[in-house]
C-alpha cells in the first residue's frame, strides 16, 4: 500500500513538473518562516516587546503589592477599627484590585497589538522582498516552502530573499519606515493569532 502511494505521489509530482514545463513557467520557492526567525527585524521587534512587557510586569507586581498591604493591613487592625472605618478600607482595597484588573487586561491587549501589528510589517518586508528577488531571478510563480512537496535547490530562493531584506529598505506601500512599525496602530482584520505560523515568541518572565 505504502509502495503504491509513492509511485502515486511520484507519477503526480512528474506531470505536474511536465505540465510546469510544457507551460514555460519557472517556478522557485521560499521558506518564508525561516526567513522569519533570521530576519533581524524580528530580532528588533522581540526586543522592543519584551522591554514593554517587563515594565508592564514591573507595574502589575507594584499595583498587586499595594493590594496585599491593603488587605493585610485591615486584616491587622480591624479589630481595632470602627465599622465605617472598616468599609472606607475595604472599598478602597476593592478599588485598587479592579485597578489592577483592568490595568492586567489592558496591557494585555495592548501587547497582543503590538505583537501583531509587527509581525504584519515584517511579513510586508518578507512579501516585498519575494517579489524583488522572484522579478530579478525571472520566476513566474514564487510559493511557500509549506505549499511545496519537492522542489530541487536552484528553484529555492530563502537566503536570497533573507539577503535582501538585510540588505536596505524595500518599496513598500506602508506608513511605517525602517524595521519596526508603528505598533500603536490598529491591526489589519486577520484569523487570529493561533492560525498564524509566525509569531514573535516573546519571552514573560
Amino acid at each position: 500500500m505504502k509502495r503504491l502511494i509513492a509511485v502515486i505521489i511520484v507519477g503526480t509530482i512528474l506531470i505536474s513538473a511536465g505540465i510546469v514545463l510544457a507551460a514555460g513557467l519557472k517556478i522557485g520557492y521560499v521558506d518564508v518562516a525561516s526567513v522569519f526567525d533570521k530576519y533581524s527585524g524580528t530580532a528588533a521587534a522581540k526586543l522592543v516587546l519584551e522591554k514593554e512587557i517587563k515594565a508592564k510586569q514591573d507595574t502589575i507586581q507594584q499595583m498587586s503589592e499595594a493590594v496585599k498591604k491593603l488587605r493585610e493591613s485591615l486584616d491587622q487592625t480591624g479589630g481595632t477599627l470602627s465599622l465605617e472605618d472598616k468599609k472606607i478600607k475595604a472599598l478602597e482595597i476593592d478599588r485598587q484590585a479592579l485597578e489592577l484588573q483592568k490595568f492586567t487586561e489592558e496591557s494585555e491587549n495592548e501587547l497582543s497589538r503590538k505583537e501583531a501589528n509587527y509581525t504584519q510589517d515584517i511579513l510586508a518586508k518578507i512579501h516585498a522582498a519575494v517579489q524583488k528577488v522572484g522579478k530579478e531571478k525571472g520566476f513566474s510563480l514564487v510559493l511557500d516552502k509549506n505549499s511545496v512537496i519537492f522542489g530541487i535547490d536552484s528553484w529555492n530562493i530563502t537566503e536570497n530573499v533573507l539577503k535582501t531584506l538585510e540588505g536596505g529598505v524595500l518599496p513598500l506601500s506602508s506608513p511605517t519606515t525602517g524595521y519596526l512599525p508603528n505598533p500603536d496602530q490598529e491591526p489589519l482584520p486577520s484569523k487570529g493569532a493561533d492560525s498564524s505560523p509566525y509569531n514573535l515568541n516573546i519571552k514573560e518572565d
